[in-house]
This record gives C-alpha cells, structure tokens and sequence, in this order.
C-alpha cells in the first residue's frame, strides 16, 4: 500500500512536472515577438564606429600612453581633459582632441623637436577610450564596460563578458545614441548562432542588456526542486 502510493506519488509529480516545463517553454516563443527592428546606419550614429585605432578621433577622458625613446622622464600615461588637451613635460598643454592618435603623435613629436630634442622618436598608444567604450549588462556572467578593439559584432561583444549566463534570455537589447536621441532594437542571439539573423554591429558608447528570462528562471526552480521533491516521496511515511 506505501510502495503504492509512492509510486503515485511519483506518477503525479511527473506529471505535474512535464506539463510546468511544457507552460514554461509555451512562453519562450513569445519573447521573441518584435525581434529584429534594425538600429540605425553607422553613417547616422554619432558615436564613433570602433574601427582601426588609426581613424579614431580622440575625446576628452581618453587615456593616451606616450613614449619617448629614450627618454622615460618624459614619457607617461596622460588623461585628455574636458579642454581636450594632454599635458605633457617640456612642452605643456597638447591639443588632442578632435586628432586621431597619429595626428597627435606627429604634433607631440614636432614641438619636442622644435626647442628641445633632436629628432625625437615618439609612440603614442590610445590605451583606455570613452568613444570605444561598450557597456554589456544584466543577465550575463561578467557584466562590466569594456573596450572594443576593431570591428565588433553583438555576439562578440557578448562573449567579453562571457556570454549569457544560465537564466538570462536569448533575445537582447541594444541601447545606442543617435542624432541625439535614445534608440533600441532587440535581437534573438540564439537566431543569429544558427545562422538564422545578422549578426549587427556594434560601436563605441552602445549599451547592450541581457533580460533575465522568466521561462529559464521557472525550469531553473523546477529542476533545483526534483531532487527534494523525489526525496521526500520515496520516504515509506
């Protein structure tokens, strides 16, 4: 009669357990309803594109690391300030912003050449941009701000901050800035794995957020509650 009812017991809960996983996976599909409006052109984009180092104007708050061959008296980590200007020693405040790095360089390397040294041999390496910046958040395994580094794709950019993590949803939002306002389109990341969606790109200044997915959430508690759930029906009581 106990090893009846136990049996039941088990039967039941099956049961109950198959068709929770069948109302929580109905639910997935209607999370993927409005996927797939495009953000706008990068042409229309005000924040710069993350492309090659070289074309990337510099901007207050970027942080420049300069060297003088040999020299390292004079060569250091400088901040571009709100003016956007470096200072540096010898030859003071240096106008950077609105320069690419290149641009920079060639006016640092000519005004330490002008009155101090001959021929100096200058590198300039932009090492931290706020123009290049991506911002990934939410439901993945490392979210932070991190710094694109050529062209980029949103799978990509996910994969710095290590991907989605066990509950958060497919289907993502990307936030960006454009001709002054604030715009988003979603994209189904599980789609663009498989080859089903492009794969967009993405540039300096995007926010990028990862829902948590309530079906994920609901499988999650189901799953964790097996275990206890079995424990408790085997017991001959």
């Amino acid at each position: 009669m106990i090893l009846g009812s136990i049996v039941l017991g088990k039967r039941r809960f099956a049961s109950f357990f198959f068709a929770a996983c069948c109302l929580l996976l109905s639910g997935c599909s209607s999370t993927e309803m409005g996927v797939g409006g495009d953000l706008p052109e990068a042409d229309s984009v005000r924040a710069k594109p993350a492309v090659v180092q070289s074309d990337y104007r510099l901007s207050p708050q970027d942080i420049l690391e300069v060297n003088v061959y040999q020299f390292p008296n004079l060569s250091r980590t400088v901040q571009v300030d709100g003016a956007g200007r470096a200072s540096l020693p010898l030859i003071g405040a240096v106008t950077a912003g609105g320069k690419t790095v290149t641009e920079f360089q060639n006016e640092v390397t000519r005004l330490l050449g002008a009155r101090y040294l001959q021929s100096p041999q200058v590198s300039v390496f932009l090492k931290e941009s706020v123009g290049l910046r991506v911002t990934v958040d939410g439901a993945v395994k490392k979210p932070g701000v991190y710094m694109l580094k050529g062209r980029t794709t949103l799978v990509q950019a996910l994969a710095m901050a290590d991907g989605i993590n066990d509950i958060g949803d497919s289907v993502v939002t990307v936030s960006r800035t454009s001709d002054g306002r604030q715009v988003q389109a979603r994209y189904d990341v599980a789609a663009i794995r498989a080859g089903q969606a492009n794969d967009p790109i993405i540039y300096g200044g995007d926010f990028i957020t990862v829902n948590e997915s309530v079906a994920r959430q609901g499988l999650s508690v189901v799953k964790n509650a097996v275990p206890a759930a079995v424990a408790v029906g085997a017991r001959p009581w």
